[in-house]
């Protein structure tokens, strides 16, 4: 009998405004063609598309953005053609900036659950731990022993630190120490936010730059911290949304916060 092959993790990536599809690794990718051609036609012949397709594409995604991604322009010195503006390029570096991390996530949940064979089991706990919102990498600033509990102080970049809080054997098992690249995980509504940092409790300041409602009044709140990641945070009620570009403050409880590991 042939060996089977390897069973390894691997998942799909996109960006949805509301319930309608705006970026993925496709769309991406006729970006990049598009911005290293400037023209649909030659994109859509190297990824071999129609170029209905391909201009179907663009026109979804300059429809969804807040500016346009993908302009043509007349004459000039290279004889016209289409091109990205500066803020499909930036679009465009944001999106692969996430695409990386997810993909450092996945890698991690492989190396934590080298077992396959419980198939059943395994999808369980894929289902836990990629549900959270927030995959933040990080490297060990420093690990504080509290008996059996040890709080990890996780740098984020640009002074600012994320604090976790594990059990001894979690520290062992996944061999963690100073200096040690990780992912960290945490759910958006195990988070609270704040106009002010609260005593006595992990604030982490940020600004609003993305808010969302529903019918129900709930609302999700990105928060951009100076490290350039990104907080979703789930809130019950919008009454509770400061306004977009105010300074506000992720309240985090250290013990929400699930540290994984690449290798």
């Amino acid at each position: 009998m042939d060996k089977l092959p390897k069973m390894e993790v691997h998942g799909r990536f996109w960006i949805e405004r509301g319930p309608r599809a705006f970026l993925g690794r496709g769309r991406v990718d006729l970006l990049e063609k598009v911005n290293a051609s400037n023209s649909i036609a030659e994109a859509a012949r190297q990824l071999g598309m129609s170029y209905k397709t391909a201009w179907d594409m663009i026109n979804a995604m300059n429809n969804l953005a807040d500016q346009p991604l993908v302009v043509r322009v007349k004459g000039g010195r290279q004889g016209g053609g289409t091109v990205l503006t500066d803020y499909g390029q930036q679009v465009i570096a944001n999106y692969r900036a996430m695409e990386q991390e997810y993909e450092t996530m996945l890698a991690a949940l492989e190396r934590r659950y080298p077992h396959f064979g419980q198939l059943q089991a395994l999808d369980r706990r894929l289902q836990l731990y990629t549900s959270a919102r927030n995959q933040l990498a990080a490297t060990i600033y420093e690990l504080h022993s509290h008996g059996q509990r040890i709080i990890a102080n996780l740098d984020l970049g640009n002074e600012t630190l994320l604090q976790a809080q594990l059990t001894r054997a979690s520290v062992e098992t996944l061999d963690l120490y100073p200096g040690r690249q990780v992912i960290a995980l945490i759910k958006a509504p195990m988070m609270s936010l704040s106009t002010s940092p609260v005593a006595d409790m992990q604030s982490l300041r940020g600004t609003v730059c993305h808010i969302e409602t529903d019918d129900e009044d709930h609302a999700e709140i990105t928060l951009a911290l100076p490290s350039k990641h990104h907080l979703v945070i789930a809130l019950d009620h919008a009454t509770e949304c400061p306004p977009l570009e105010a300074e506000a403050f992720a309240i985090i409880d250290p013990r929400q916060v699930i540290v994984a590991v690449t290798d």
